[in-house]
């Protein structure tokens, strides 16, 4: 998996949003940030996150679409690498987990929507 996700495309996003450990029951949504996204998953940073435990866990994302604010995507996924960056945010690798062919369809469009921007 790990040779398929470094050959798959990926486009810069670049939207913020809210996201949530969705295992965790104490868990609150947090602010982050999509920083690239492909149709197999998405990097993410994330502020105010104390987890040490991250990788395994499943992330619910939730930003305003490029199109405007009239419209907001929600994915999630497994987080499969986490690390601290110097803003004190932490970096996500996110593998969205069984998306339906409509789902991959809007990714697929999201992400050429980003292409023309």
């Amino acid at each position: 998996m790990e040779l398929r996700r470094r050959r798959v495309p990926r486009q810069v996003a670049g939207w913020f949003g809210k996201c949530i450990v969705e295992d965790d029951p104490g868990a609150s949504w947090s602010e982050c940030r999509v920083i690239d996204i492909s149709i197999i998953g998405a990097g993410l940073e994330v502020f105010g996150f104390v987890y040490s435990d991250l990788v395994g866990r499943r992330l619910t994302v939730e930003v305003q679409a490029p199109t405007g604010a009239s419209v907001s995507v929600r994915f999630t996924g497994e987080i499969k690498n986490a690390g601290v960056v110097p803003n004190g945010g932490v970096r996500l690798g996110l593998e969205f987990l069984g998306l339906s062919e409509s789902e991959r369809s809007i990714l697929d469009m999201l992400e050429q929507m980003q292409v023309a921007w």
